[in-house]
């Protein structure tokens, strides 16, 4: 596989592959990554761009790395306050230099104005495995109904079809004239008393309430997490609880949260829009960026799915 002809600059999405198969994004993984990239499709003008967040959310000791890379120009992070986050300085970049992007991520609200996205050859994806190293295969974004609204696609009505003209007149028809049968009377259905009893019993039995939709598929689907996780989240978090997560992905309705336990593993909660701010927020992805580490609190556990709930205090 070697790059695009045409396009020998490569964009690097650097906040989501320095944080690829992790919780907390690595500057050291992100600089194997470019090497491997540059190495193996022998790009030598690569730009790695980062969101503005990404020194305070990489490890301390990194940070200086950070902060010195971004100085000398090897890490290029968007102004303060961008509308859209680095995501839309990235795009913009590699719009105007005819690049090839290197990212995980399928930037759907950004379709509409970056269609060039689905031609081919213009976006890679990368992922480190174990024992073999970095991998890299070329992508196409992903569509959702987010993509559809950014697209702004016109919905095309079907034209009303035209009533028939009245202009031509029927041939008249005398009617027939139609033998009177006898009307039949209808007859009442006859009440026993055992159609009347059966009445009385369906009319005051109790009437149980059907569960709503929600619920059944929650009662439908596996525990998110395992026992032993599970445990020992609730041996370190009690309800009300303050605690620190990183946003891992979001849902239609909310964001998975990744909390550290003490034994070095992870624990999967979820924090529904209703809970991140006052009014909701119309999608999670207005109040949180993935890769973030932010403080939430503890609002409620489901031991059935063994999972969490997590509000923006």
């Amino acid at each position: 596989m070697s790059p695009p002809k045409g396009r020998p600059r490569v964009v690097v999405d650097g906040s989501n592959i320095a944080t690829e198969g992790r919780s907390v994004p690595s500057l050291e993984q992100l600089d194997e990554a470019v090497a491997a990239f540059a190495d193996e499709f022998k790009a030598s003008d690569i730009i790695v761009v980062v969101d503005a967040s990404f020194e305070h959310r990489v490890a301390p000791a990194e940070r200086v790395k950070v902060r010195e890379a971004e100085e000398s120009g090897r890490l290029v992070a968007p102004p303060a306050g961008a509308i859209g986050r680095g995501d839309a300085f990235l795009l913009t970049i590699a719009k105007r230099v005819n690049a090839t992007v290197l990212s995980n991520d399928s930037f759907q609200e950004f379709h509409g104005d970056h269609s060039w996205l689905f031609d081919e050859g213009r976006l890679i994806g990368g992922k480190p495995v174990r024992g073999v190293g970095w991998i890299f295969t070329p992508r196409q974004p992903v569509r959702s109904t987010k993509s559809r609204a950014a697209s702004k696609t016109p919905v095309v009505k079907a034209a009303p079809r035209k009533a028939p003209s009245s202009k031509v007149e029927a041939p008249k028809v005398e009617p027939v004239k139609a033998a009177k049968t006898p009307a039949t009377k209808k007859t009442a259905p006859v009440k026993t008393a055992k159609s009347a009893k059966k009445k009385a019993v369906a009319k005051n039995a109790p009437v149980t309430p059907t569960p709503p939709p929600t619920e059944a598929l929650r009662r439908e689907r596996k525990p998110v997490n395992s026992e032993e996780s599970y445990a020992l989240f609730r041996a370190s978090f009690r309800l009300g609880a303050r605690l620190e997560g990183t946003v891992k992905t979001f849902t239609s309705h909310g964001a998975v949260i990744r909390v550290s336990l003490k034994d070095g593993s992870s624990f999967e909660c979820y924090a529904p829009t209703a809970l991140l701010a006052t009014p909701p927020p119309a999608r999670a992805r207005d109040v949180l960026t993935r890769g973030d580490v932010r403080n939430f609190k503890l609002v409620s556990v489901d031991p059935d799915r063994r999972i969490a709930e997590l509000a923006l205090p």
